[in-house]
């Protein structure tokens, strides 16, 4: 499937700010199973964006604004082909890990961040009795079936920091918690598993919109990372798409940053994805859009405070 996904920030403050750093992960991944056709990212207000690779091969894009602000607005816009995976989760006949993992997997079997051992897991996973399962493919679907029965999806119940005991305690949350969640059921069983941020397609988007979604891979020695859906009990399909890998949600948050000042921030996000016809080229725009948003060298209101023009402002970041 070609999707076009455009994923709208918005941040908003109630006093103007300055010295914003910030870091987002919004960019998809090219790999196999998808193939990322065009990626451009427009930024207010105007400034240099710097990208890089982080240790997982995640695409970051990094800004500073320095000036004073009390808004910032980034639309991301890709073209993703996807397919449909070859491995089915719930058939793998792999056995159960009886042993340690190699170092290459080390990462995605700690318990780290959000992702807790504890009582409450240890109970849990006794009664999801995924000790006994008779191979990967049965405990992924104890897993699925165990979750979908035992846990609501809810919005505003949990936070972006909440655990994986939180989660065990209020019974609700959002793809973020069932993710972390399935991560530390399926460790706390040996078995190496990594937490997967991206874009879920959603057909009847009037009713339901497409969002930012998180879902989770496991490490098969027969077919390697294969991928499984615990908010929806379901084995992910073209509809997905990648944008990076972790350990846990800490690892590929969409946006992370700082800023100068005591306002508070609100956020204001949106995903829309549309399929579209095909693409002749492959392409990507490293040098991204700006969107006219104003700054201020001297905190407005003061004596002298004048709106920067884009140039100005581009340059000023320029200099810092």
């Amino acid at each position: 499937m070609l999707l076009e996904i455009k994923h709208h920030l918005h941040f908003t403050y109630d006093e103007f700010i300055r010295e914003s750093h910030m870091e987002i992960r919004v960019e998809p991944r090219s790999q196999a199973g998808q193939i990322v056709h065009d990626f451009r990212l427009t930024l207010g207000p105007s400034t240099m964006v710097t990208r890089f690779e982080d240790w997982l091969g995640n695409a970051v894009h990094w800004f500073s604004i320095t000036d004073y602000h009390e808004r910032i607005e980034m639309i991301a816009q890709s073209v993703v082909d996807t397919t449909t995976p070859t491995s089915n989760a719930l058939e793998i006949k792999d056995p159960l890990p009886t042993g340690a993992s190699g170092v290459d997997l080390y990462d995605f079997t700690l318990f780290t961040g959000p992702v807790l051992y504890s009582d409450a897991l240890d109970s849990l996973h006794a009664d999801l009795d995924l000790a006994n399962a008779a191979s990967l493919g049965d405990c992924i679907r104890r897993l699925g079936d165990g979750l979908a029965e035992r846990f609501e999806y809810r919005k505003n119940i949990t936070t972006f920091d909440s655990s994986t005991d939180y989660f065990i305690e209020t019974g609700a949350g959002v793809c973020q918690d069932f993710a972390h969640l399935g991560l530390a059921l399926l460790r706390r069983s040996g078995i190496p598993t990594r937490y997967v941020s991206g874009y879920l397609h959603v057909e009847t988007q009037d009713i339901e919109p497409s969002q930012s979604h998180a879902w989770i891979e496991f490490f098969s020695p027969s077919n390697g990372w294969t991928a499984f859906d615990p908010t929806h009990n379901r084995v992910p399909d073209e509809c997905y798409v990648i944008v990076g890998y972790g350990r846990t949600y800490n690892d590929v948050p969409p946006n992370q940053g700082i800023y100068s000042g005591a306002a508070e921030e609100h956020l204001d996000a949106h995903v829309v994805t549309t399929p579209v016809m095909e693409r002749e080229n492959p392409r990507l725009l490293e040098e991204g859009h700006h969107i006219d948003l104003p700054v201020y060298r001297e905190l407005p209101g003061r004596d002298g405070a004048r709106e920067l023009t884009a140039g100005e402002a581009a340059a000023s970041q320029q200099q810092q």
